[in-house]
């Protein structure tokens, strides 16, 4: 195996395959990133068992072969080198030179014969849409889904197709964020995927914001699939039962706030920097015409700020994280928010103005 590639071009494929290898796994080969050159195109796969990069770039006075090598290391290697093309061989399939203007490093390899096969997703549908509404649908979601590896449902995102758009939802039960987006064209078939978080985070990041490049979306019974141009990403679902959405989402308001997004956004972040030392807690005194903002906390002191709203309903007060708010308003498309809530105990939903499939649900905090 040989080839010769530009470097920027390299190392870019190498560090976006190198991030789904974590080194914590007991078998060496999952540590390695599998290089295949065929034809004049060179093939780069990581695995965890979990998820699957698989990406190609194209590369000149290529001779087909393939080998692994410890996926960091090249990465590190190729990032760091000085010249505008790097070349790779491998002679014995155990090792593979890299060379670059007077710069020469040999990496000690594995076969490729030892490296995992990327899984394939069985049955479910395929959907293809823009990446730019893929992207937008998952930034807008994502921050909401758990940490808490202790109930893995909700480290991952429901995926819900009901024959003619695709729903994202991503919850910690905590706070919950959905959006959706039509797609044309699509199976009339329905499915409900839980797909990892992790997964579709780096989805996200492969993702163009452009119009015109498509993703394919295919929701299996065992694992995800999404391509996007010259990468692709494979990865296993979650089992068990998502919690129900649509009753968290219900809800009779009372009381509706409307106000400028980045003026809302701008004073949360003030005065977080207060509530951040006080279980991050805000309370919002809503008036006709005027929404306060307050934080206290005895070791830093107090926050005041007041926002203009449009309210229809009566003044109430109720208290949220003020960072569960932060990250929805960061997320949220367009100019105005409206909020809508049922009284001081109950969940607060926002939603984009203008925008009929974005909502937000944050769960408020005790006052006293």
């Amino acid at each position: 195996m040989r080839f010769t590639s530009r470097r920027g071009l390299l190392s870019d494929a190498l560090q976006l395959a190198s991030r789904v290898v974590t080194g914590r796994s007991t078998l060496p080969i999952l540590s390695n990133v599998l290089l295949e050159v065929k034809g004049e195109r060179l093939r780069l796969l990581t695995s965890d068992l979990e998820m699957w990069v698989d990406c190609s770039v194209p590369v000149d006075h290529a001779e087909d072969g393939a080998i692994t090598v410890p996926a960091k290391i090249l990465n590190e290697v190729v990032a760091s080198l000085p010249g505008g093309e790097v070349s790779l061989a491998s002679e014995d399939g155990n090792a593979v030179t890299v060379t670059s203007g007077k710069s020469e490093y040999a990496i000690q390899g594995l076969a490729a014969e030892e490296f995992p096969a990327a899984a394939a997703p069985i049955g479910g549908v395929a959907l293809t849409l823009p990446q730019a509404a893929l992207r937008s649908l998952l930034r807008g979601t994502e921050f909401a889904a758990s940490a808490d590896e202790t109930r893995a449902i909700l480290t991952g995102m429901l995926l819900v197709w009901n024959g003619e758009k695709l729903t994202v939802v991503a919850t910690n039960m905590h706070r919950l964020a959905l959006d959706a987006v039509a797609v044309a064209g699509g199976p009339a078939q329905e499915t409900q995927t839980v797909v990892p978080v992790r997964a579709l985070r780096e989805v996200m990041r492969s993702l163009s914001a452009e119009a015109e490049p498509t993703a394919r979306v295919h929701l299996g019974e065992n694992h995800a699939l999404f391509e996007l141009d010259h990468v692709a990403i494979t990865s296993r679902i979650i089992e068990g039962q998502f919690p129900n959405y649509e009753r968290v989402i219900a809800i009779d308001a009372e009381h509706t706030v409307r106000a400028e997004r980045l003026a809302l956004l701008a004073a949360l972040r003030r005065a977080d920097i207060v509530a951040r030392a006080e279980a991050d807690k805000v309370i919002l005194r809503v008036q006709p015409g005027a929404m306060m903002i307050e934080a206290e906390s005895p070791d830093v002191g107090r926050a005041r700020e007041e926002v203009p709203i449009e309210l229809e309903g009566d003044q109430m007060e109720i208290a949220f994280s003020a960072q569960y708010l932060i990250d929805a308003l960061e997320a949220m498309p367009g100019e105005q928010v409206e909020i809508s809530l049922s009284g001081p105990l109950g969940q607060g939903v926002m939603r984009a103005v203008g925008n009929a499939t974005y909502l937000y649900v944050a769960m408020p905090l005790q006052i006293a």
